[in-house]
């Protein structure tokens, strides 16, 4: 069933159907919010929030994009994290529970996700929207309220502060 059928049967009332949204989308948000915070105890706690939010708001909700929608409510939840909490975390809490034999895949991560933490908020946003979930440039100037060319500027410079914090031998 499509995210706006999902949509339209919970504002006539069938929340039965809000396991469905949060089932298709709650790894999503969960990593972005791992990426945003670099915590993932206060990432499963900043997911479980945006779910919140979102069937708080669900009857105002009016369909255009659920995903983009979801992830603009985890990062504006994360912006109000990293404000009140000022206590950025590296990579110690960013962890996978895979095989060994996923060790230079996870080792990779934890790399990729400590520099991805250096980067300027705005920057990691862009970045991380862009290239970790697709969307285009103009769908994350909406999301950001930033402008297109600001957009633009973010991921460029986000990408060339990652290329230089990280050596190309490091993901080999």
């Amino acid at each position: 069933m499509e995210d706006r059928e999902l949509i339209r049967r919970i504002q006539n009332g069938q929340t039965e159907y809000l396991n469905e949204i949060a089932g298709r989308y709650y790894d999503d948000i969960y990593y972005f919010c791992c990426y945003q915070t670099g915590s993932r105890e206060d990432s499963y706690d900043l997911a479980q929030e945006t779910f919140l939010r979102f069937i708080k708001y669900v009857d105002h909700y009016q369909y255009r994009n659920l995903k983009g929608y979801l992830l603009t409510i985890a990062m504006n939840l994360c912006r109000e994290y990293m404000r009140a909490d000022c206590h950025i975390s590296q990579t110690d809490s960013i962890k996978s529970s895979d095989s060994v034999s996923h060790a230079a895949s996870l080792e990779n991560t934890l790399l990729l996700a400590g520099a991805l933490m250096k980067l300027p908020e705005a920057q990691r946003e862009a970045v991380l929207l862009h290239h970790f979930y697709g969307y285009k440039n103009r769908e994350i100037a909406r999301m950001t309220g930033a402008s297109y060319d600001a957009v633009k500027s973010r991921i460029r410079q986000g990408l060339e502060k990652l290329s230089r914090m990280l050596n190309p031998d490091d993901f080999k």
